[in-house]
C-alpha cells in the first residue's frame, strides 16, 4: 500500500512537472513583445519575463532527461545527457516508482510492517560454506539488503548503471522497483567486479587514530594516507584528530564488524599468519611504515568497547599494532601474568550501561551500611576484567535520555489525553535518537523533533521525563547497524519474540543478553520477569526481587494463564495503552515479560502464541524458536560475532549476546554488590594487625608534656612529579612541556602506572581499554611531560625489560594519605588526621565522566571510604574533647570527599546539637530522612535513634 502510494505520489510529479509546468507558464508567464522594453525604466516587467524564461529552460531540461530515461528502460542502456545527470538520476527515480502502477512479471513480496506479520520463510543467510562476498566469476550472490543500486554501485562503480544489470538479468529483473531477494545470483555485465562496500563517513571517537582507523577499515594502518587525502578540509596534522569529526572513508574493504564502540576484544583459535591473538606477546615484525599516533583530542564522546571481532582491528588487551605501526619497545619479554580482556561477546553500550548503572547503585547501597574501619571483599578478578570491558563500552548519556525520551511521551500522551502511539523499533546513534511509530502519530511533542511517522531527540539534550512512568517499560535492543546505531524494539508489541539460531549457546547468549537487559533498563524498572532455563540465577541476580524463577514450562504458563484471566477481567474492553500512560494506573498493568533461556520444545512458542492471542494486557514472551517456524529475530554466525535479521525489517544486524564465560562474571559482579562480607579495611589497625605478618604498625614517639607525636606526622612537600587523585585530577611537578592535547588521557595513564607498577603493554592495554597504537602514543607523550629528575633520570624511562615503570619519586595524593595512615586510622594522631583531610580538594576522581577512569572503581571507593572513616573517628575525637570547630570541620570535609555519607551526617548533627543549633540540626535531620526516602531505604539504626534524641529529647521507648 505505501509503494502504491509512493508511486502514485510520483506520478503526480511527473505530470505537473511534463504537463502542469508549461500550462503554468503559457498562461501566466511573460515574455517581452516589444524589446524596447529594455530601455525603459522596470516596471516589473523585465523580472518576470526573465523568471518566465527560467522557468522554460529548466522544463525543458528535466522534459529531456525524463525522455532520455524512458528510452534507457525501453532500449535496456544509459542515454546520458551532459550537465544534467542530477536532474536523470531524480527523473529516473520517479519513473521506477511509477513502475510498481505496471503490471508486473514477477511478483515481489512487500517487506512485512511489524513484528508480528504472518509467518514468512526466514531470510536466506549464507552458512558457513558460502564465500565471504559475491564470486563475481559466477555473478553476484544477492546479500540482505542489497537493491539494484548498491550492487551496482559494487560491481560497477557507479550505481546509476543499475540499468546495465537489468539488462543482464531480464529474466529475474523484470521489476527492477522489486526487492531483492536474498540468495538470488545475478548475472554481471562484462568488466564487472566486486569492489567492496562503497566510501562511508565513520565519527571520530575517544582513542581513536588516523591508523587505527586505517587498520579497522582499510585493512592495514600504513593506508592512513588515504583517509588524510579525503578529508583534506578537516585533517591539516595527522597526528590531530578531534571527537565528533565525521571522516570519509575511501574504498573500505568489506567488513563485518561495527564501529569499535559496539565491538568486543577478539580472541581466535586459529589466526591467520602473522596476525597476533589478543593478549598474545607483541610481535616485532616491522611495519609497512610509521602512521600517525596522535589520538583524538576531546575526552568526551564514545569509547572503545565491546562487540563484534575483527582478524584486523586493533583491540584492547592485544598488541596488534607492533605488527603494523612498528616495533613496540615496551612489549613484553613473556606472557606471564597479565591476561587480556576477556571475551565479552557482542554487548550493547546501553546494555553495557544498565549492567554497570545496576552494579553501581546497589555498591552505593552497600557502602551506605560499611563499618568504620572495615571494606567490603572485591569482586573475582574475571568479574574486575569484565566490568573493565564494560565500563569502556557503556554510553550512560545514551541510556538516561532514552529513558526520559520514553517518560516524557507517556507524560505528553497523558496530559493531551492522547493515544500512545504504537511502537516498531528504536533507533540510537551518536548524536540522535529515533522513535519509529507503525502508524503516524500526532506531531512530536516539545523537545522532540521529526514528523508524524517518527520523533527524534538530540543525545545532548535530554527531555524532561520526571517520575512518570515509562509507557513502553518492554523495550529491548537486538543489535547495532554497521554504522554503529542501536536497534531496539518492544516486545510487547511482539507478544511472543522468537529467537531463532542454529547453535544452541549462541541462541543462549542471545536470549540471556535480552533478559539480562530488561532485568537492568531504567525504563523497564516497573517490569517483572518470569524465568525458565539455566541462566535464571544470572537474571535472578541481575533484577532482584523483579525475577520470578519458575521450576517448568507447565508451571510458567499455568502462572501465565491465571494472570492473563485476571488481567482480561480488570481491564475489560479499556485498551492497555490508555492505563499505561495514566501515572496512577501504570504500576496495575505493569508488563510480565515470560523468558525462557534454553532449549525448549518446539510446541512452547505456539502456545504461548495461543495463549497471548487477543487484546493485550502487559504480557509478552522471549523464547527460542525454531529458524523454520518463521522467528521474529535469527541469529547467525560465531558466538563471539553474531549476525541477526529481525522479520520484516531490511538488512541485518549485528547482534548483541553474552557469552557463557562472560554470563559467569558478571553473575559475580552482581553477587559481589550485594555481599555484605567485609574484611579490615588497609588503613585501619585495630587488633588484627598483631597476626597480619605482612602490616607493621609504625611506632609513636611522645614529647615530654604533649601530645603524641606520629612518625609520619610531618610529610615533606614532594619535589617531583605528583598525581592528584583527592578531587579533580592532576599532575603536578613535571618537569616536560605540557601537552596540547590529551591531558586527562595521560593523567589516567600516569594514575594507573603507579596503581599498577611494573605493569607490560599489554596488560596496560588490557586495563585502561585503549588500542594499542593510542598506548604507544599516549606512553611516548607522558614521558615526554613528566621530563627528567635533577639528577637526569627519566621519569619514566624506556621498558627494556618489557616492564614498564615510573621513577620512584613519581607519587600521588593517594599514596601519601596511606602514609599517613599506614599505621592504622585508630592509631594515629588528631595531627596526622588533620593532614589527611587537609589532601582534599573535592569528591575523588571528580571530573572524570561516566565510563572514563572505569578501571579506576575499586580505587575511587578507596579513596572516598578511607576519607570517610578519617572525618568519623577526627569528629568524634574532637567532640570527645568539647572541640566543635574541629568536629564540624571534620565532618564538613570529609563530606567532600564521600557526599551524603550517613555516619558523617550524623557527626554533623551532633556536632551542631552540642552547639545549641536548633535550625542547623532541624534542617540535617530534613536532609537525611529526605535522602533516605528518595534511595528508598531505611536509616540506619542509630541514626533513627540519633535523630529521635536531637528532635523529641528522648530515644522513644521499646518493648
Amino acid at each position: 500500500m505505501i509503494r502504491r502510494a509512493r508511486a502514485l505520489g510520483a506520478l503526480l510529479v511527473l505530470a505537473l512537472g511534463l504537463l502542469g509546468a508549461p500550462v503554468a507558464l503559457a498562461l501566466w508567464g511573460r515574455l517581452p513583445t516589444d524589446w524596447a522594453v529594455l530601455g525603459r525604466p522596470d516596471d516589473g516587467a523585465l523580472l518576470l519575463a526573465a523568471l518566465t524564461l527560467l522557468g522554460w529552460l529548466a522544463w525543458l531540461a528535466f522534459a529531456a532527461s525524463t525522455v532520455a530515461e524512458v528510452v534507457g528502460l525501453v532500449a535496456r542502456r544509459h542515454v546520458r545527457i551532459p550537465l544534467l545527470g542530477r536532474l536523470q538520476q531524480v527523473s529516473a527515480g520517479l519513473l521506477l516508482a511509477v513502475l510498481v502502477l505496471a503490471p508486473r512479471g514477477v511478483d515481489a513480496p512487500e517487506p512485512q510492517p511489524s513484528l508480528r506479520a504472518a509467518p514468512q520463510a526466514p531470510p536466506a543467510v549464507p552458512g558457513p560454506d558460502a564465500p565471504a562476498g559475491p564470486a563475481v566469476t559466477g555473478g553476484y550472490l544477492v546479500e540482505p539488503g542489497d537493491d539494484l543500486w548498491t550492487v551496482s554501485e559494487r560491481t560497477l562503480g557507479d550505481g546509476a548503471r543499475w540499468r546495465d544489470l537489468v539488462a543482464a538479468n531480464p529474466d529475474l529483473l523484470r521489476d527492477p522497483t522489486s526487492q531483492l531477494t536474498p540468495g538470488t545470483r545475478l548475472a554481471l555485465p562484462a568488466g564487472a567486479q566486486d569492489r567492496g562496500a562503497r566510501p562511508h563517513r565513520v565519527t571520530v571517537e575517544r582513542g581513536d587514530t588516523l591508523s587505527g582507523l586505517a587498520l579497522e577499515h582499510l585493512g592495514a594502518a600504513g593506508r592512513w594516507p588515504r583517509i588524510a587525502s579525503a578529508n583534506p578540509d578537516l585533517i591539516d596534522d595527522p597526528d590531530h584528530i578531534e571527537v565528533g569529526w565525521r571522516l570519509t572513508v575511501p574504498e573500505p574493504v568489506h567488513r563485518a564488524e561495527p564501529r569499535r564502540h559496539e565491538r568486543q576484544p577478539e580472541r581466535e583459535a586459529d589466526p591467520p599468519t602473522g596476525e597476533p591473538t589478543v593478549g598474545a606477546e607483541a610481535s616485532g615484525s616491522p611495519a609497512p611504515g610509521p602512521g600517525p599516533t596522535g589520538t583524538a583530542a576531546a575526552t568526551a564522546g564514545a569509547t572503545p568497547g565491546i562487540g563484534a571481532p575483527t582478524s584486523t582491528s586493533t583491540v584492547a588487551g592485544g598488541s596488534t599494532a607492533a605488527a603494523t605501526d612498528g616495533p613496540d619497545d615496551d612489549a613484553p619479554d613473556d606472557d606471564t601474568g597479565q591476561p587480556g580482556l576477556p571475551l565479552l561477546g557482542t554487548v550493547g553500550s546501553l546494555a553495557a550501561a544498565a549492567i554497570l548503572g545496576a552494579v553501581e547503585a546497589r555498591r552505593f547501597l552497600r557502602l551506605r551500611e560499611r563499618p568504620v574501619g572495615r571494606r567490603f571483599l572485591p569482586a573475582p578478578e574475571a568479574a574486575v576484567r569484565v566490568r573493565t570491558a564494560l565500563g569502556a563500552t557503556q554510553r550512560p548519556d545514551r541510556l538516561s535520555v532514552l529513558d526520559a525520551a520514553l517518560r516524557r511521551i507517556g507524560k505528553h500522551c497523558f496530559d493531551h489525553r492522547l493515544p500512545l502511539p504504537e511502537l516498531a523499533r528504536i533507533t540510537v546513534s551518536d548524536v540522535l535518537i529515533t522513535l519509529e511509530w507503525a502508524r503516524p502519530a500526532d506531531e512530536p511533542p516539545p523537545g522532540f523533533g521529526g514528523d508524524p511517522a517518527r520523533w527524534t531527540v538530540d543525545v545532548d539534550a535530554a527531555p524532561d521525563g520526571a517520575d512518570h512512568p515509562c509507557p513502553y517499560p518492554a523495550v529491548v535492543s537486538l543489535g547495532s547497524t554497521g554504522d554503529g546505531e542501536l536497534v531496539l524494539v518492544d516486545v510487547e508489541r511482539s507478544r511472543v519474540l522468537g529467537v531463532a539460531a542454529d547453535d544452541p549457546e549462541l541462541r543462549r547468549s542471545s536470549l540471556a543478553a535480552m533478559a539480562v537487559e530488561l532485568a537492568c533498563a531504567p525504563w523497564a524498572a516497573d517490569a517483572r520477569l518470569v524465568i525458565l532455563g539455566p541462566d535464571a540465577g544470572l537474571v535472578r541476580a541481575a533484577g532482584a526481587e523483579r525475577v520470578q524463577e519458575a521450576a517448568s514450562v507447565d508451571e510458567l504458563l499455568d502462572g501465565a494463564r491465571t494472570l492473563l484471566e485476571a488481567r482480561r477481567s480488570a481491564l475489560g474492553s479499556e485498551p492497555l495503552s490508555v492505563l499505561r500512560r495514566d501515572p496512577d494506573r501504570a504500576e496495575a498493568v505493569a508488563p510480565v515479560v515470560l523468558c525462557v533461556l534454553g532449549d525448549a520444545a518446539p510446541d512452547v512458542a505456539a502456545r504461548l502464541d495461543e495463549l497471548l492471542a487477543g487484546p493485550p494486557v502487559g504480557v509478552a514472551a522471549i523464547v527460542p524458536a525454531s529458524p523454520a517456524a518463521g522467528a521474529d529475530w535469527q541469529v547467525t554466525g560465531a558466538v563471539d560475532a553474531p549476525r541477526g535479521r529481525l522479520r520484516g525489517a531490511p538488512g541485518a544486524l549485528f547482534a548483541h549476546a553474552i557469552p557463557e564465560a562472560t554470563r559467569a562474571s558478571v553473575a559475580e559482579l552482581f553477587r559481589a554488590a550485594d555481599d555484605p562480607a567485609t574484611t579490615r579495611a588497609p588503613w585501619w589497625g585495630g587488633p588484627e594487625v598483631a597476626g597480619d605478618d605482612n602490616v607493621v604498625a609504625l611506632p609513636a614517639r611522645v614529647h615530654p608534656g604533649g601530645e603524641d607525636v606520629d612518625i609520619v606526622e610531618v610529610v615533606a612537600a614532594v619535589a617531583h612529579p605528583q598525581v592528584l587523585l583527592l578531587g579533580p585530577t592532576e599532575l603536578r611537578g613535571a618537569t616536560g612541556p605540557e601537552p596540547a592535547r590529551s591531558r586527562q588521557q595521560l593523567i589516567e595513564l600516569c594514575a594507573w602506572l603507579l596503581e599498577h607498577p611494573g605493569s607490560t603493554a599489554t596488560a596496560m592495554a588490557a586495563g585502561l581499554a585503549v588500542a594499542e597504537g593510542t598506548r604507544r602514543s599516549n606512553l611516548s607523550r607522558l614521558r615526554a611531560w613528566l621530563g627528567t629528575a635533577p639528577d637526569g633520570s627519566a621519569y619514566l624511562p624506556d621498558a627494556y625489560s618489557g616492564r614498564v615503570l615510573l621513577h620512584p619519586g613519581v607519587t600521588s595524593d593517594w599514596h601519601r594519605l596511606r602514609v599517613l595512615l599506614s599505621p592504622g586510622i585508630d592509631r594515629v594522631g588528631e595531627s596526622t588526621l588533620v593532614a589527611a583531610l587537609d589532601l582534599v580538594r573535592g569528591a575523588p576522581l571528580a571530573d572524570a565522566a561516566p565510563g572514563q577512569w572505569h578501571w579506576a572503581e575499586e580505587l575511587r571507593t578507596d579513596l572516598a571510604c578511607a576519607l570517610r572513616d578519617v572525618g568519623v573517628v577526627l569528629a568524634d575525637r574532637a567532640l570527645a574533647r568539647g572541640d566543635l570547630d574541629l568536629a564540624r570541620w571534620a565532618a564538613s570535609r570529609a563530606l567532600v570527599a564521600a557526599a551524603g555519607d550517613e555516619l558523617l551526617m550524623c557527626a554533623r548533627i551532633r556536632t551542631e546539637h552540642r552547639a545549641g543549633n536548633g535550625a542547623e540540626v532541624g534542617r540535617l535531620v530534613n536532609q537525611v530522612t529526605r535522602q533516605a526516602r528518595l534511595l528508598g531505604v531505611d536509616l540506619l539504626p542509630g541514626t533513627v535513634q540519633l535523630c529521635q534524641e536531637v528532635i523529641e529529647g528522648q530515644v522513644r521507648a521499646r518493648a
